[in-house]
């Protein structure tokens, strides 16, 4: 669609949202007098606890347009995950969301991905309904799950409402616990797991007065885990405070501090068609010339850095035999790790003129460090990335609409510098000693320090560590990004069956970015549009059905390291050197096209939900320039409580992805004479050859369930599962990961204060198998964890 077009349709949802303003006046006030007797339903003691209750319509929901609203009064698909399925499933990564949602396969993204995929695309994370730290492609620090109560997820770009985002698959919003006024409360746990797994946990309330109550939470871990040379240490505190001295203002604020330190898995090199049928993995040893006399077996003085132009990829191998090998064995050497540091405050005051009209300021400052390095190699630092957003939203209720109104104001700040250029993941042999995984042993990895082209130059203030110069090699940048946004978001009732839902806002986003290696620095100044536009029908009082379309343009092409921005314009030697902005790679579309059904059955004690969507949308991956990408399918959800005893929630989705072109891929060994189905899909790997390529990484189909039974006697059990379709490995679609299934179950009990849970994953003890980002899918696959078991105990008190 042309601009004109699009700004056609901002103006009318403008105008459709200002009529209300103009057409109507406010209610009459309908406050009861003070001497008039309050009488209260009779509690029926069956009811289900609002904690314990996993029906979304029995909870508001003001993730999507910023305003509470009954989930069936939406029109976009969206899944509340309550506490009572974050504890059944033990959700402690993105990844676990599969297990609740549709549409939610997440690559691996090194092993601990930080942002979930939504509809085959990295999604966007929230926090109270504000953007939550940068992150880039998904990967960064994983989720801190200390301060989360609940989570929204919404399918399909953010609205009017947030504004635009490199990430367009979708978003999460993560609800953070509040403190309550009922009583002062403690909840200690502690965690022992099968492979020396140690957690524990302290979550305290109290209310200070009838005006203020306070909440603090701490969280640590002292693990090994399931793989070789694996741990995660980490400290978390969050702490939130609940003001309200009158009826016309409230103050929720909290803040959070979480240090990490973890290993990232990259998973098993060399990945075959025998590797995933037959678990047999493929030996060999660079014989790019002799090893030295005290070689450790891995040649690492002579390993050489991928090359496209090479026909061996810049690494030949003389391969050995297949064998078994250890599941448990990854592409590590002992030693490695990641740390990160994360700090967030948050401020959210509410003020309330009249019933119908209230004042919202979102406010929240995000602070970043990271520093991975992983000797295969790669190399990641992150030193800081901070974010600083306040939004400002005038809610106002008329008769027949509601419309919400305001401003937004933005700034991040990103100093990040990466290094995957001399990336040779191929060449070291697993069966080897994994201590002499080493590149910095190399002869060609050190001569490239400080060289000119394709070199690698220090990071400032890290003794030892390194960043590409070239951005094929890099995403590395400087740069920062202010905004300010004016948006309207509103709906408007023509009858009580009949609405429309519609928004719109222009992000004007200022962005100076700066390339470190050259010193070359640019900047832009762009104007974001996103609009919306609904029509929802409340066919009858338990079913409606929605249409909606939503346009918006997006930084998605200028995505670089931390989430900060790039020189996207690029010249040099074969025109892989950052030089300017291109303003284009600023401003890339983004529109979907969904319809769907949400109906409520039973006493609303049955929800389902049914969409279908038509997704398209440009972005840059890692290494890669920005192409269009474009998915269609169709998603059902169900989820069932009768009682306070049993529920059951049930998902399925359908995607088919293709994308304009295959994008980069690595390959950095001759092992596709000996492997054949090891190949890039374009001659060279640099993509672009091969059009309208199937999407990598995506099973056509994904199914989940989870169903949990509660004894009177306070005994209970829980069993969970997901299965999904085949999964192309890599672009060319010749490494496939077969249908896989994964069933977890948990056995537990509650006695007054107390509680206990015994949860068993992978129970079946499954070889399953997860594909790696797009550029690495013939250089790299993950294996799941096998079977493993954590005991869970809490007292209250």
């Amino acid at each position: 669609m042309n601009i004109r077009l699009h700004s056609l349709t901002l103006l009318a949802a403008m105008g459709c949202l200002s009529y209300p303003l103009m057409a109507q006046t406010p209610p009459a006030s309908t406050a009861k007098p003070s001497d008039e007797v309050v009488t209260l339903e009779k509690l029926d003691v069956s009811d289900i606890a609002i904690e314990k209750n996993i029906i979304p319509s029995s909870r508001p929901f003001n993730s999507v347009f910023g305003t509470d609203q009954n989930i069936t009064e939406i029109p976009r698909n969206v899944t509340i995950i309550s506490r009572e399925q974050l504890t059944a499933i033990g959700v402690k990564d993105v990844r676990d969301f599969s297990k609740l949602t549709s549409s939610s396969y997440t690559k691996t993204n090194f092993g601990a991905p930080s942002n979930p995929d939504l509809r085959g695309s990295t999604a966007d994370l929230f926090q109270n309904g504000v953007r939550e730290r940068t992150t880039s492609n998904g990967n960064g620090m994983p989720i801190d799950f200390n301060a989360v109560e609940s989570i929204n997820i919404v399918k399909g770009p953010a609205t009017a409402i947030q504004g635009s985002s490199q990430y367009i698959g979708g978003f999460v919003d993560l609800i953070t616990k509040r403190p309550t006024f009922d009583a002062q409360k403690t909840t200690v746990s502690g965690t022992v797991g099968s492979d020396d797994i140690y957690r524990w946990s302290v979550d305290y309330n109290a209310p200070v007065s009838d005006k203020l109550a306070v909440r603090v939470s701490y969280s640590g871990e002292d693990s090994k885990g399931y793989f070789e040379s694996e741990y995660r240490k980490s400290q978390s505190v969050y702490a939130a405070l609940a003001y309200k001295p009158s009826d016309s203002y409230e103050l929720f604020a909290n803040a959070s501090f979480a240090y990490m330190e973890y290993t990232e898995n990259w998973g098993i090199n060399r990945p075959t068609q025998e590797l995933i049928d037959h678990h047999l993995y493929r030996t060999g040893v660079n014989v790019n010339a002799p090893a030295p006399v005290g070689d450790a077996g891995q040649n690492a003085v002579n390993v050489g850095g991928p090359d496209v132009f090479a026909p061996n990829h810049g690494n030949t191998v003389a391969w050995g035999p297949l064998v078994a090998l250890d599941r448990r064995v990854r592409t590590l050497k002992p030693g490695d790790n990641s740390t990160g540091t994360n700090a967030k405050l948050q401020a959210i005051q509410t003020f309330t003129a009249t019933p119908d009209r209230k004042l919202v300021n979102n406010n929240i400052f995000t602070f970043t460090q990271r520093d991975t390095l992983s000797s295969y190699y790669y190399s990641e630092v992150i030193d800081p990335a901070f974010t600083l957003q306040s939004r400002w939203e005038y809610q106002m209720n008329f008769d027949k609409a509601d419309v919400t109104a305001g401003m937004d104001f933005r700034h991040i700040n990103v100093k990040a510098y990466s290094d995957y250029g001399f990336e040779p993941a191929g060449v070291w042999d697993l069966t080897q000693p994994r201590s002499a995984i080493n590149a910095y042993q190399s002869a060609a990895f050190l001569a490239s320090i400080n060289g000119s082209g394709f070199g690698r130059s220090p990071v400032p203030g890290h003794s030892g560590r390194y960043y590409g110069q070239n951005t094929t090699s890099s995403d590395a940048n400087e740069s920062s990004g202010t905004s300010f946004a004016p948006f309207v978001q509103g709906e408007y009732k023509f009858t009580d069956t009949l609405s429309v839902v519609s928004g719109g806002r222009a992000d004007v986003l200022y962005v100076e970015a700066k390339e470190p290696f050259s010193g070359l620095t640019d900047e832009v100044t762009v104007v974001l549009p996103n609009v919306n536009f609904s029509l929802v029908n409340k066919t009858t009082s338990k079913l409606t059905n929605y249409f909606t379309y939503n346009y918006s343009e997006n930084t998605a092409g200028a995505e670089g390291n931390g989430g900060g921005y790039l020189l996207t314009k690029t010249g040099g030697t074969f025109g892989l050197f950052g030089q300017a902005i291109d303003k284009d790679s600023y401003r890339t579309p983004a529109e979907l096209f969904e319809a769907g059904a949400k109906l409520t059955l039973m006493e609303n004690k049955l929800f389902a939900g049914f969409s279908v969507f038509d997704q398209k949308f440009t972005r840059k991956g890692q290494g890669d320039s920005a192409k269009e990408y474009q998915y269609r399918g169709a998603e059902i959800e169900l989820n069932y409580q009768p009682n306070k005893n049993f529920f059951a929630t049930f998902g399925y989705s359908l995607i088919d992805g293709h994308a304009a072109s295959e994008g980069f891929e690595s390959l950095s060994t001759d092992i596709g004479t000996v492997e054949p189905e090891v190949t890039t899909a374009g001659p060279l790997g640099l993509g672009g050859d091969v059009k309208n390529i199937k999407v990598q990484g995506l099973p056509r189909n994904l199914f989940n369930a989870l169903a949990s039974y509660t004894f009177d006697n306070g005994f209970g059990v829980s069993l969970n599962g997901t299965l999904h379709s085949e999964i192309n490995s890599n672009w060319a679609g010749t490494i496939v990961i077969p249908w896989q299934y994964e069933i977890n179950t948990s056995l537990f009990y509650t006695y007054k204060s107390w509680s206990a849970r015994l949860s068993i994953f992978n129970l079946t003890d499954e070889w399953n198998w997860a594909p790696n980002n797009a550029v690495y899918g013939n250089e790299s696959i993950f294996l799941q964890p096998g079977i493993r078991g954590e005991f869970t105990v809490a007292y209250k008190f």
